[in-house]
């Protein structure tokens, strides 16, 4: 079988600088190496030219015939080579005789960068074939866009839904059912969560893993090409089933509330009559659409775009295991790769990343953040434990831009349980607003937050404080002295 795509992969790894060729077998290694590393030296002695000048060059680089059945042995990048140069019954059938291959992609993926040069240079062809014969690789690949991840995934979910009912109306074994019966539940607590809000934005799939008590993502709006994209981060308890359908609401609340600052931004308020304590009232009400804040509604045209991702990608603790670290390293890999696909499938074209994390979901991000790998554009924590990074400057957060909300009611906060408190004057962090305040522009009462779970409240300073942030706003946010 022709292998150009090796070739292809060979130049890109190269192109963004990951060490080291790929590895071919040994039959064909040299001729791929020598052919490519030739293209991509004379390209790159030409300081002018990009990286996609650089890829066409490749494309012209000769056909190598590779025997599909070493493919067995194949594994990362390789693997991904290899795969996409199978029809759809072909790959079908080697992911059924070898499902761990697949497994050790997943479990061992390439960098997102690589990811992201394999995948733009496959054809549409290539692409479709990849999506319906492994949905499961294609939709949990970082690097891959997360559009196309979306539609792997909804397959996936659709495919592992229907095999789970399956073995419960069959006769299986009481492990078997019992199994099947988890799945059945965390799967359809995410079928249920992907339903898109009376007026809200679309909704995707992004990572879906129904293993164990399962791991899932969903983003509202086009991750894709929007210009602000916020994560939520949970804590305790927010586990896939029961909490998914919950979480995506907030992230709905968010993605609203970051609407209407942007179309205040852009245009004069509706009138607009508030008192403390007491809701909103605006003209937008007389459409019956919701209100954010004394802002106009969302619904309202804005030049920049919004998307948020309600990321429940870790297995997040319970009552009985909140109290140790194990959960938050995990969880904090599996963010960076997260951050990292975002940042390589979107290319020259980035967008503004902002993260809002709560309690235990706290941890997690300021670990993903101190490691390094990955920078974001600003960084929200509320109800935080801390943990063991001691100040604000040892994180990689663009411009310090890092803020801490702390409710009065709220027994997390203060507590530097894991380390540190992110809310001490000496951490470096910027106090931000939760206790109910006078909004800057509109002049509207923003409510404020008691305790360790109403900091996403729509209508309180907490979360039109994380709407300014998270759209670039946050000279106009307040904090806990206004």
């Amino acid at each position: 079988m022709l292998f150009e795509a090796a070739a292809l992969l060979t130049a890109s790894l190269a192109l963004v600088g990951v060490g080291g060729p790929v590895l071919m077998p040994e039959s064909s290694q040299v001729s791929v190496y020598e052919t490519v590393s030739a293209r991509v030296a004379d390209r790159q002695s030409d300081a002018g030219a990009s990286q996609a000048s650089a890829e066409l060059e490749v494309q012209s680089a000769a056909a190598i015939d590779i025997d599909v059945a070493s493919l067995r042995t194949m594994t990362g990048s390789n693997l991904l080579v290899g795969m996409s140069q199978l029809a759809v019954a072909e790959l079908r059938s080697f992911v059924a005789e070898y499902p761990t291959r697949v497994d050790s992609v997943l479990a061992t993926p390439p960098e997102a960068t690589v990811v992201s040069a394999w995948w733009t240079l496959l054809d549409s062809t290539q692409r479709a074939t990849l999506t319906t014969a492994t949905p499961r690789l294609v939709g949990n690949l970082d690097g891959v866009p997360l559009a196309q991840r979306s539609r792997a995934n909804e397959r996936y979910l659709s495919e592992s839904l229907a095999e789970a009912k399956r073995v419960l109306a069959g006769h299986s074994s009481d492990a078997e059912r019992s199994l099947a019966s988890g799945r059945v539940a965390v799967l359809s607590q995410v079928q249920l969560a992907l339903k898109p809000s009376d007026g809200g934005p679309k909704r995707s799939l992004i990572l879906l893993d129904p293993n164990g008590s399962g791991r899932a993502a969903i983003a509202l709006g086009n991750p894709d090409t929007a210009d602000y994209i916020g994560y939520l981060v949970p804590g305790m308890n927010y586990r896939v089933e029961p909490a998914m359908v919950n979480w995506t609401t907030v992230a709905d609340d968010v993605y609203r509330e970051q609407r209407a600052v942007l179309a205040a931004r852009k245009k004069a308020p509706a009138a607009t009559t508030t008192a403390p304590g007491t809701a909103s009232v605006t003209a937008a009400s007389a459409t019956g659409s919701r209100l954010v804040s004394g802002y106009p509604d969302a619904a309202a045209t804005t030049a920049k775009t919004v998307a948020t991702i309600a990321w429940i990608g870790y297995e997040a603790p319970d009552v009985f295991s909140v109290g140790w670290r194990d959960r938050a390293v995990a969880g904090a890999a599996f963010l960076e790769t997260s951050w990292a696909g975002v940042r390589a499938s979107r290319g020259a074209d980035q967008p503004f990343i902002s993260v809002f994390a709560h309690s235990y979901g706290s941890t997690v991000s300021l670990m993903a953040l101190a490691n390094g790998s990955v920078q974001v554009d600003a960084l929200v924590v509320v109800g935080s434990p801390g943990s063991e990074i001691q100040s604000a400057d040892k994180l990689e957060v663009a411009n310090g831009n890092v803020f801490v909300g702390k409710a009065d009611w709220d027994p997390a906060v203060s507590s530097a349980f894991f380390g540190s408190d992110p809310g001490a004057s000496s951490y470096g962090a910027r106090a931000l607003g939760v206790d109910g305040a006078t909004d800057t522009v509109t002049g509207a009462w923003l409510g404020g937050s008691l305790g360790h779970n109403d900091y996403f409240r729509p209508g309180s300073e907490s979360l039109h404080n994380m709407a300014l942030i998270g759209t670039d706003n946050a000279d106009l946010a307040t904090d806990d002295d206004e």
